[in-house]
C-alpha cells in the first residue's frame, strides 16, 4: 500500500512539473511572439508599427535576412500596381484616338499588375518566414 502511495505521488508531482512547464511556455507563446494578421504584425494582443517589427526582427539573423527580402518585394509590389494602373488609364485614355496604340498601353498595364501581384505574393511570403524565424528564436534560443 505505501509503495502505491509513493508512485501516485511521484506520478502527481511529475504531472504538476510538466504543467507547470507548459504554462510557462504557453506564456511566453502569447507575450513574445509574432502574428500576421488582416491589419499587420501583431505582440501580445497589439499592432507593431513598421519601425517595431523591424527592430525585432533584428534578434534573429534568419528573420533579419528574411524581412530584407521582405522589405525589397514589398517596394517593388507597391510600386508597380501603381504604374500599372496609371498605363490602363492612360491607354483607356488613348484608345479614344488611336485604339491600337491605347490597347496596347492597357495590355502592358495589366501585365505590368500581375508582376505587381507577383511581387507581393513573394513579399507576404517572405513576411511569414521573418516571422516565423523570429517566433522560433525567441521561444527556443541557440545557447552557444
Amino acid at each position: 500500500m505505501k509503495l502505491f502511495l509513493l508512485l501516485i505521488a511521484v506520478f502527481v508531482s511529475v504531472t504538476a512539473v510538466a504543467q507547470v512547464n507548459i504554462d510557462s511556455l504557453r506564456m511566453q507563446y502569447k507575450q513574445k511572439t509574432m502574428l500576421l494578421g488582416v491589419a499587420g504584425v501583431s505582440m501580445n494582443d497589439m499592432m507593431l508599427t513598421k519601425t517595431e517589427t523591424r527592430n525585432l526582427m533584428l534578434l534573429s539573423p534568419d528573420a533579419t535576412k528574411s524581412y530584407q527580402l521582405y522589405r525589397k518585394k514589398n517596394t517593388a509590389g507597391t510600386i508597380l500596381p501603381v504604374v500599372g494602373f496609371a498605363a490602363v488609364v492612360s491607354g483607356l485614355i488613348l484608345s479614344k484616338d488611336s485604339r491600337t496604340t491605347g490597347t496596347a498601353i492597357v495590355l502592358g498595364g495589366s501585365v505590368i499588375n500581375a508582376v505587381g501581384a507577383l511581387f507581393r505574393k513573394m513579399a507576404n511570403h517572405h513576411l511569414q518566414q521573418a516571422i516565423w524565424s523570429y517566433n522560433r528564436d525567441v521561444l527556443y534560443p541557440v545557447k552557444k
